[in-house]
């Protein structure tokens, strides 16, 4: 049984300079390399901020689909998500990640139709979709 509230804690660590890459950690894992994207007029070479949103919104609904996958007896042999962030201006000029375009591949589903219902169920329950304002399309490709 889960018991809330859960914590989860995250560390980043960081030097001066725009230019310098800093590192990442959570949970003792190895750390992660996050930079200032190119696209922002950084150097590129590591994680960036916008990276692990579309990271998070992924790996979430992977996990759901795969915790859900197991209690409904849908199996598969590859779950592949990726997730194009979109980042555009908002009504106040501000930069905002305003749309998350999410593909989910399946393949070697056990029974595809269930299968994509499961994807569907798993995107309505991920803790991080339901947390964000953003838009978040869903495309599936089931096999």
């Amino acid at each position: 049984m889960l018991k809330f509230p859960m914590s989860f804690t995250s560390e980043a660590t960081a030097t001066p300079g725009a230019k310098a890459t800093w590192s990442a950690t959570s949970h003792g894992n190895q750390p992660i390399t996050c930079a200032i994207p190119p696209e922002f007029m950084g150097p590129g070479g590591g994680y960036s901020p916008e990276d692990l949103y579309g990271l998070a919104l992924a790996n979430c609904v992977l996990a759901t689909f795969k915790v859900f996958a197991e209690k409904s007896g849908v199996t598969f042999t590859e779950a592949k998500a990726t997730a194009e962030t979109i980042i555009d201006k908002g009504q106040d000029g501000k930069p905002w990640i305003n749309k998350i375009n999410l593909t989910i591949t399946l393949t070697g589903a056990s029974d595809p139709a269930k299968a994509e219902t499961v994807l569907k169920e798993s995107k309505a329950a991920c803790i991080v979709c339901s947390s964000m304002k953003t838009e978040v399309a869903l495309t599936t490709q089931v096999s």
